[in-house]
């Protein structure tokens, strides 16, 4: 059995700092063997937000794989953007090099599915180009879990939101490969679907610190245990946190 904390769209910047003491007290509450962080560790990608991300990030002390999101790329410095746009973002990677997470029971990927510029005017929607998917197909074995930001597929009520370009292609390697399970954020909000017949679960974290949208903050906990996949999604209400089973739908 394996228990993956999974977080997403942290966002420092906008994040209270008892949200942040309670949301680490909850996860540690619960134990578990890995954490998954799908992208979206701050705001504005300012060297304060990275700073206290790795703060925060540090003081689960439980082994770590995470993403980059579009939020941890400059969003107005066009020149940083199209040529270093990672460069703040390795503040705290270096100190969570790992791209690929192996313990008894579980192999974590991460994917970086941010794109510097795109040819609409999203540019928060991401891109997985043939070098990052041959990269991929590399690294991947039966029963992974892969770790992106961005969601392969929107469900209806994602209005206006494109999924990252040359995603049905993903889908279709990460079902040739026989992927468990893909956890992923942006949205902000919790969702469990599976991508198609014989595709893995997608696993969608709400967000855990912005309260843009209105939604409740929180986190998922991931477990997995032979051919059972079960989702608990912890959100604050009320300054209380619950948890609630996450159906697929």
């Amino acid at each position: 059995m394996a228990r993956i904390a999974h977080l997403s769209d942290l966002h420092f910047g906008e994040a209270s700092d008892k949200l942040v003491a309670d949301l680490g007290a909850d996860i540690r509450a619960a134990a578990p063997d890995a954490l998954a962080v799908s992208g979206d560790l701050t705001r504005r990608a300012s060297r304060k937000e990275f700073a206290a991300a790795l703060r925060f990030l540090t003081s689960l002390e439980t082994p770590l794989l995470m993403v980059p999101g579009n939020h941890d790329i400059p969003g107005h410095d066009l020149w940083t953007r199209l040529y270093d746009p990672l460069g703040r973002w390795r503040s705290v990677s270096a100190a969570f090099p790992l791209t690929v997470l192996e313990m008894p029971g579980l192999r974590l990927v991460g994917l970086d599915t941010v794109a510097r510029a795109q040819w609409h005017l999203d540019w928060s929607a991401g891109a997985i180009s043939g070098e990052r998917r041959q990269q991929l197909a590399r690294v991947l074995g039966e029963g992974a879990v892969l770790v992106c930001h961005h969601p392969l597929r929107h469900a209806g009520w994602a209005v206006g939101r494109r999924p990252p370009r040359h995603a049905e292609r993903t889908i279709e390697l990460l079902t040739t490969h026989k992927v468990r399970a893909v956890l992923c954020g942006h949205l902000h909000r919790a969702e469990m679907t599976r991508l198609g017949e014989g595709g893995p679960a997608q696993i969608i974290a709400p967000s855990a610190f912005s309260e843009r949208g209105g939604r409740a903050n929180g986190w998922n906990l991931v477990v997995l245990e032979d051919d059972t996949l079960r989702v608990e999604t912890r959100e604050c209400v009320g300054g209380t946190w619950r948890g609630r089973d996450l159906a697929a739908v």
